[in-house]
């Protein structure tokens, strides 16, 4: 009786066992189905979803630069120095100027052309210097640092070109103006003095001299008959003297209309004439009269 009791109780416990296990195994089952269908509605595991799209991404991507995006804007000169190159400029090594000082700078500045030259060549590296200071930096930016550090040593940047070219370049303008002037007044007496040349000999050919208006009465008004005659010395020579003096030299005119108005002598001896009051148009109107008297 014991032994069927025993074995009874035995099967009883097995079945128990087995209905809580089964219980067990539904529970969980419908936990997870449940959970999932939560998952589904809110998206799922955000963790578990980024691992499955950084497993199923493409190995490239294209980027696409928005139209009209703003760039960055470029770094100050102090920036770009605090940054670069201060590292050899702010103390002078590896005899790079030093920042500061013009008897430093200055000699680079004229040497470079100015501004524009300075930049080019820190592009290009100089010396110990690398390409661009060894940086990351733009031509903007290196112009930015570069003027920084010539102003913080007083130099006048002057928009990029040196004070010494400039200097230069003034005087080498006015030597060629001068040049021109010279080249000009030359030109213009060998032209006075053909045209004179040629008149006189178109009025040869004609048989006759030029009509030249009778200047007797201001020479009288001017003072100018006092020192001088028509036909004889007095003080000065006599006119038909001076007349056939200058016979024949075009550019007559001019010179001696000059005499006229500012003085001179030693052509005629040592008693100088003195200057005249006269216009430019009297003193050459004074002198064609002159050299007319033949």
């Amino acid at each position: 009786m014991s032994a069927q009791n025993d074995a009874s109780f035995f099967r009883m416990f097995l079945f128990v066992l087995g209905l809580l296990v089964l219980f067990t195994i539904v529970i969980m089952t419908a936990a997870n189905i449940v959970s999932e269908g939560i998952e589904e509605k809110q998206g799922g595991d955000k963790r578990r979803q980024a691992a499955i799209e950084e497993r199923i991404k493409p190995v490239g991507e294209v980027a696409v630069a928005k139209v009209g995006a703003a760039a960055a804007a470029p770094r100050s000169g102090k920036e770009v120095v605090s940054a670069v190159c201060g590292a050899c400029h702010a103390t002078g090594a590896l005899n790079a100027p030093k920042i500061g000082s013009a008897d430093a700078w200055q000699p680079r500045f004229d040497a470079n052309g100015g501004l524009d030259g300075l930049v080019k060549s820190a592009i290009a590296g100089k010396g110990a210097m690398p390409p661009r200071g060894g940086g990351n930096i733009s031509d903007e930016e290196l112009r930015n640092a570069i003027t920084y550090m010539l102003e913080e040593s007083g130099i006048d940047v002057g928009g990029g070109s040196a004070p010494g070219a400039a200097a230069t370049a003034t005087k080498a303008v006015q030597a060629a103006a001068a040049a021109v002037q010279s080249v000009a007044k030359q030109a213009g007496e060998a032209v006075s003095q053909a045209a004179g040349q040629a008149m006189e000999a178109v009025s040869s050919m004609m048989g006759k001299a030029p009509a030249v208006e009778d200047a007797t009465g201001l020479a009288q008004a001017k003072g100018c008959l006092n020192c001088h005659q028509v036909n004889t010395k007095v003080v000065g020579p006599a006119y038909k003297d001076v007349a056939a003096k200058y016979a024949g030299d075009g550019g007559a005119v001019a010179r001696l209309a000059a005499k006229v108005r500012n003085g001179g002598a030693g052509v005629w001896g040592q008693i100088p004439m003195p200057p005249n009051n006269v216009t430019d148009e009297e003193a050459t109107k004074l002198v064609k009269w002159i050299l007319s008297l033949r």
